[in-house]
C-alpha cells in the first residue's frame, strides 16, 4: 500500500506534464490502452506460469463478478475525466490534498451503505480530515492573488503551462466537448474543486468495491485487473465513437509522460489489488498508507512546477494526516 501511494503521487505529476503536450481525452485514451496492453503482456505470463488454462483464467469467473468488475470501470471511466479535467487547471499540489478527501466519501459510504457506527476518534479523525481541507482555501496561488488585485476572474496557477495546454486545446478544439473550456476567465476554481471532489467520491466507491471484489478467492488480482482495464478501454472507444473525437494519435504517441503514466498504473493498482486481496489487510490502515500520495504530489509541484507556499500546504496536509491517523487509532 505504501508503494501504491508513492506511485500515485508520481502519476499526478505525470498526467500534469503529459496535459501540456495532449488534451484530456488523448491522454486518457492513450493511458488506458498502453496499460492494457502492459496488462494483457503480464496477464500471458501468469497462464504460462499458473496451473489454469488460459480459458479457465479469463472465463472462469461468474457473470456477477463481470457485472461487479464493469460497474467498477464505469466509475473509474467518470472519475478519471472529472479528476483530470480538474488537474489540468489546478496546482497538482492542491489536488493531492483534495485527493485525500476520499477518506471522507469512504467514511460516509461505510456509514451510509454499510451501517457502520463510527467510534468518536474516527468521528474527530473526519473532522480534522475536513478541517485541513477547508484551510487549503486559505492558500491562494500568486497568480489567483494579482487576479483579485486587478479585479479579474481566476486564473490557473500555473499561466505558461495552461497557455500551452490551451493551445494544443485551441489546435483540436474538437476533442473538447465544452468550448467555454477554452474561454480564459470563465470558470472558477471552484467548478474544478467540485470536479476533484466528484473524482474522490467515484475513486472512494470504487476503493470499496475493490476490497469486496478480491474477498472472493476465485477472483485474483491478475484478473480483476485485466477485466477492469478491458472494460475500461471499451468505455473510452465508446466515448471516442459516441462524441466523434478527434485524436492527434502522432502527437499522443510521442508524449513521454503518457507512457511513464501508464507503466506507473499497471504497477501501483497491481500492488493494491494484491493488498486488497490478503484477508488480513485492514482498509482503514491501508487508506493512511495510501496518503503518502499527498507528499509526494505536494514535492512534486514544488520541485517540478516550482509552486508556491508549499510549507503551507505540506501543513493543511499535515491536519488531513493527523485526522487519518486519529480515526483508525
Amino acid at each position: 500500500m505504501l508503494l501504491y501511494g508513492v506511485l500515485k503521487g508520481a502519476r499526478e505529476i505525470f498526467k500534469k506534464k503529459a496535459m501540456v503536450k495532449s488534451t484530456v481525452i488523448e491522454v486518457l485514451v492513450l493511458y488506458t490502452v498502453l496499460s492494457l496492453v502492459i496488462v494483457i503482456a503480464t496477464t500471458a505470463a501468469e497462464i504460462a506460469l499458473g496451473t489454469q488454462s488460459a480459458s479457465s483464467y479469463l472465463f472462469g469467473l461468474r457473470a456477477g463478478q463481470y457485472a461487479a468488475i464493469a460497474v467498477k470501470s464505469f466509475v473509474i471511466f467518470v472519475a478519471w475525466i472529472c479528476g483530470f479535467r480538474a488537474l489540468r487547471r489546478m496546482p497538482v499540489s492542491v489536488y493531492g490534498i483534495l485527493d485525500m478527501a476520499r477518506v471522507v466519501f469512504s467514511a460516509m459510504l461505510g456509514i451510509l451503505v454499510l451501517r457502520e457506527r463510527p467510534s468518536f476518534a474516527q468521528g474527530a479523525g473526519i473532522v480534522l480530515v475536513c478541517l485541513g481541507l477547508f484551510l487549503l482555501r486559505f492558500v491562494k496561488e500568486e497568480a489567483a492573488e494579482k487576479a483579485e488585485k486587478a479585479n479579474e476572474p481566476e486564473e490557473s496557477a500555473e499561466p505558461e503551462l495552461l497557455a500551452v495546454s490551451e493551445a494544443s486545446e485551441e489546435s483540436a478544439s474538437e476533442n473538447e466537448a465544452a468550448p467555454a473550456a477554452e474561454t480564459p476567465g470563465r470558470h472558477r476554481m471552484g467548478f474544478y474543486v467540485f470536479l476533484a471532489m466528484v473524482s474522490c467520491f467515484l475513486n472512494a466507491v470504487s476503493g470499496n468495491m475493490d476490497k469486496v471484489l478480491m474477498r472472493d478467492d476465485n477472483l485474483s488480482s491478475g484478473q480483476l485487473q485485466f477485466w477492469y482495464m478491458l472494460f475500461l478501454v471499451a468505455f473510452y472507444a465508446l466515448y471516442v465513437l459516441v462524441r466523434r473525437v478527434r485524436l492527434n494519435v502522432r502527437g499522443m504517441l510521442k508524449n513521454p509522460w503518457i507512457w511513464g503514466l501508464s507503466i506507473l498504473f499497471v504497477i501501483a493498482d497491481r500492488a493494491l489489488f494484491i493488498a486488497n486481496g490478503y484477508a488480513e489487510s485492514r482498509v482503514i490502515v491501508m487508506t493512511v498508507l495510501k496518503q503518502a500520495c499527498s507528499i509526494v504530489t505536494i514535492l512534486g509541484g514544488w520541485l517540478v512546477f516550482r509552486e508556491k507556499k508549499i510549507v503551507q500546504k505540506l501543513l493543511c496536509a499535515a491536519v488531513v494526516i493527523a485526522g487519518i491517523v486519529l480515526s483508525v487509532l
